[in-house]
């Protein structure tokens, strides 16, 4: 066997390949003796069927193309590797003529990685602010953290601002035939001094004892997902079954170990380290964007094709997610949404595209530098990952480790994980860090 490169153009690499005479014929008879095993024909025994029957059962062509098609994955493999290629799809093929004792020709195109050109990195500049936290902030997370813990105690008492309900209600709808549609009665509890609240309901329940009834009259927004609603009229009947006052909790060791998950003896050092939690939410997410900004920068000053074939790959991949996202989330199937919005596939297929070339542009250039920084993901990185997810966990890191050790798919999603994270910490390190502004004020963490 023999290659000879033809062409390259871009990302596309054709190669001839020409197997010999001899290696043909030698192909050929074995593609027999396989097919005289496996084919099933009155008066014979199989792997007994005489070449001739089999020529005359099956024809020349379709032997030829069996014996062709058991020699292709090594010769492809020897190809390759010789010539040293990053495949991005299977090769096309194509055989313009086979006739023992006379060589075979094979046409090759690949669709390898394209090359890509990288900027000088370092020469750019990624804004990086400085994380802060002031006090007001933590007063106003650790009041939100006691109210999320609070406990609720009934009150014989009108219903106010912060209070607690527990309703039955009923909906009537307006039909456009003038006649009324009824759905209830159901349950419900209602936190009035959440804003979201709708400010009908919330204005009705507003003064009400328990046992009271109450109405509330709401239009219906035109663009409500749900097409018998949308747009009307609805009645809501209320009756209030209690109404309850939030009991906070009190600032003390117990509370403080719920919160925190470890000891923490005074009020100080709970406030302390509930600002430092925030500050470590705010400067994860300014990483977090700076490493994006860094690799945006790269990739738009980069220099490369990006593959059509990478780029349907990553829309279908990105199609998938959504279809799974709505079927776990609302039950429903991406069609099924795209009709609650007037939309069509054709319009989302559209939408989806550009982003999906933006991501792998970004994944070729993310690939790109690893490979010039020679990163690789060794055993010992493995071991740091389990321990980390086990922890975070509380799982055994060993279990873990043995366990997805058992999943191929698994493995490479971690791997992949783990390589962009060692790549973006060396670009993190190339990059020029503006840190001279100061992060604004953060929504606090949870």
């Amino acid at each position: 066997m023999r290659s000879e490169l033809i062409s390259q153009e871009g990302n596309v690499v054709s190669i001839k390949l020409t197997f010999e005479a001899e290696e043909f014929v030698e192909g050929v008879n074995k593609a027999v003796k396989e097919l005289s095993s496996k084919v099933s024909i009155d008066g014979f025994r199989k792997g007994h069927v005489p070449r001739k029957i089999l020529e005359m059962r099956l024809g020349k062509r379709d032997i030829y193309a069996e014996a062709i098609e058991d020699m292709l994955p090594e010769a492809i493999g020897q190809v390759v590797n010789d010539y040293d290629l990053d495949l991005i799809d299977e090769p096309n093929v194509s055989i313009d003529m086979m006739e023992e004792g006379s060589p075979v020709d094979v046409s090759l195109t690949f669709e390898v990685t394209p090359e890509v050109v990288l900027p000088e990195i370092a020469e750019i500049v990624v804004k990086r602010p400085v994380a802060s936290v002031d006090d007001d902030t933590v007063s106003r997370t650790v009041d939100e953290v006691r109210m999320q813990n609070a406990t609720l105690s009934p009150v014989d008492d009108a219903a106010g601002e912060g209070h607690v309900v527990e309703i039955e209600y009923t909906t009537v709808v307006d039909r456009e035939d003038g006649r009324e549609e009824i759905h209830g009665p159901e349950n419900a509890t209602i936190d009035l001094g959440l804003d979201s609240v709708r400010q009908e309901i919330k204005e009705a329940i507003l003064g009400a004892r328990q046992d009271e009834s109450r109405s509330a009259m709401i239009t219906v927004e035109d663009d409500y997902p749900d097409a018998n609603v949308a747009g009307r009229a609805v009645k809501y009947m209320i009756s209030i079954k209690t109404v309850q006052e939030k009991i906070l909790p009190e600032m003390a060791p117990p509370f403080f170990e719920k919160v925190l998950g470890k000891d923490c003896e005074t009020e100080q050092e709970f406030r302390e380290e509930i600002k430092n939690r925030i500050l470590g939410k705010i400067s994860s997410d300014i990483n977090a964007r700076a490493e994006f900004d860094a690799l945006q920068s790269i990739a738009d000053l980069s220099t490369l094709t990006v593959p059509e074939i990478l780029v349907n790959r990553q829309a279908a991949a990105m199609k998938r997610e959504d279809e799974e996202h709505l079927k776990r989330s609302r039950g429903i199937t991406l069609e099924e949404m795209l009709a609650e919005a007037s939309s069509s596939m054709a319009d989302y297929e559209n939408n989806i595209r550009p982003q999906a070339e933006i991501m792998v542009r970004r994944s070729l250039v993310l690939d790109k530098v690893a490979e010039e920084k020679g990163i690789r993901v060794e055993k010992e990185d493995f071991e740091a990952e389990m321990q980390t997810l086990a922890s975070s966990y509380n799982l055994d890191a060993n279990r873990l480790m043995m366990g997805l050790f058992k999943d191929k798919k698994m493995i490479e999603e971690v791997a992949n994980r783990i390589k962009y994270k060692k790549t973006m910490a060396e670009i993190m390190k190339m990059v020029q860090i503006d840190e001279t502004e100061q992060a604004p004020e953060e929504t606090p963490a949870e």
